[in-house]
């Protein structure tokens, strides 16, 4: 559930925020503010990839339980 959250929320705002913002950098009419805006969105995805080569974790064709311990799971304890 925190991750279809997670990409809600992430498609949404950047569903809201990319056209408005290239619509604001384009109502400019300078091509500098257009390309910046575009070197803008390269540093996003650049950053999104470090990120994802950091932390991320190969999950294909792998079930959720495998690639991390469900939050309900509970431990043994010794008795």
């Amino acid at each position: 559930m925190a991750i279809a959250a997670f990409y809600a929320v992430g498609t949404g705002l950047g569903g809201v925020i990319g056209p408005a913002l290239f619509g604001r950098l384009v109502e400019t009419e300078k091509v500098a503010n257009v390309v910046n805006g575009y070197y803008l969105g390269a540093g996003l995805m650049i950053a999104a990839g470090l990120v994802e080569l950091a932390i991320g974790v190969e999950a294909a064709q792998r079930s959720l339980e495998d690639v991390a311990k469900p939050l309900s799971a509970e431990q043994a304890t010794a008795a």
